[in-house]
């Protein structure tokens, strides 16, 4: 080949491997910039512990302490702002002007038409709670032992008592130990003796047979008292399990104001039955609407009802009133204009691998398992 041609082809060669190395370096440069993110990833959430809140003025949560986790090893920047109420966060995601929200966001049909969902964060259980105005142990004892059918015992037994005491008198009150004694207190002897259950007081064969005919009346009569406390106690759990909720179509739910959060998946459950309800927007504010008596009851997911008793500062007495209704799956949300970025990925996958690292294990000791 003349040196010529051959100068040629080498030039060509040369300047197509220029081009091509060009062409990669501006790629992987883009993609770096990418992931990195030049522009931060716009972060909002709102406050619902123990997925997002406020401590002393910094957010943290387990939603926000997974995020902080999945930003520092992924290396991505972003600004995080809160937003003053739930339907404002649900815009937010839903119009594009945040990239991704969090705090509590239930999985459903109707809000993954208008934002993505990431893997699951947390699940939980949703569960109807009242306010449970429980009597003590000593007046619930009272109102049993004033019953009728208790007052009714005793009358039996002191009836029995008097019925078996005389005819003993009768046989037994010419012996020579109360010969000196008043027919009076020899007949108060005697059924004081009867009422103990004694049979001391007896010398005759005859009213020995008759004081155990007593004693046998009386245990018969004590074990139809002891059957009617078992009977009493059976009909009150029978009562407490009726009570107990299956369904949100129950008739009895009717009649019931629920305290709910604005733009919920509560809100929207119990509007869809036709259930009156009064908005508030954080949980403590719907357990104060329970306990001032404007609310009857709370639709709310098991974590977020626990986390909100115990942050109070005198726990009220709110019980669930129903079985679990249904299983929750909480995630991050993310606006559709970010699904193009390459870090969204990134953040879903480092969601899933969490599971596996120890992160989410960590995490949920500290905040779902309080």
């Amino acid at each position: 080949m003349p040196k010529r041609i051959r100068s040629i082809v080498l030039f060509g060669l040369g300047a197509f491997v220029a081009c091509t190395m060009g062409d990669l370096s501006c790629k992987v440069h883009a993609n770096e910039k990418s992931t990195n993110g030049r522009e931060p990833v716009n972060v909002i959430w709102h406050p619902d512990p123990p997925y997002a809140l406020n401590e002393n003025e910094i957010p943290t949560g387990f939603e926000i302490d997974l995020w902080r986790m999945i930003a520092e090893n992924r290396k991505i920047p972003y600004r995080i702002t809160r937003a003053n109420t739930f339907g404002e966060l649900l815009e937010a995601i839903g119009s594009g002007r945040a990239d991704v929200a969090m705090g509590g966001i239930l999985i459903n049909e109707n809000r993954s038409k208008r934002f993505k969902f990431t893997f699951p964060t947390a699940t939980s259980e949703f569960k109807i709670y009242e306010l449970k105005q429980e009597e003590s142990t000593a007046l619930r004892l009272l109102q049993v032992t004033t019953s009728k059918e208790v007052l009714l015992i005793f009358v039996g037994v002191a009836l029995i008592a008097c019925f078996f005491a005389v005819p003993v008198w009768l046989l037994e009150r010419n012996r020579l130990n109360l010969i000196h004694e008043k027919k009076r207190h020899q007949l108060i002897l005697i059924l004081q003796k009867t009422l103990l259950l004694s049979t001391d007081h007896t010398q005759k064969s005859k009213t020995r047979i008759i004081s155990i005919v007593s004693l046998f009346a009386r245990v018969l009569l004590t074990a139809y008292f002891a059957s009617y406390i078992l009977k009493t106690a059976s009909n009150a759990q029978k009562s407490s399990d009726q009570e107990v909720i299956v369904s949100l179509d129950n008739a009895t739910l009717k009649g019931k104001t629920f305290a709910s959060l604005p733009d919920s998946i509560q809100e929207s459950i119990l509007k869809a039955k036709g259930i009156k309800q009064i908005s508030c927007e954080l949980m403590p504010e719907c357990i104060q609407q329970l306990e001032s008596g404007l609310a009857d009851a709370i639709l709310a997911d098991n974590q977020s009802m626990q986390t909100a008793l115990q942050q109070m500062p005198s726990a009220p007495n709110i019980k669930p009133t129903s079985k679990t209704l249904t299983t929750l799956f909480i995630a991050y949300g993310m606006s559709k204009n970010f699904l193009d970025d390459p870090r969204s990925s990134a953040i879903n996958d480092a969601i899933a691998r969490s599971y596996y690292d120890g992160t989410y294990t960590k995490l949920s000791q500290t905040w779902l398992r309080q």
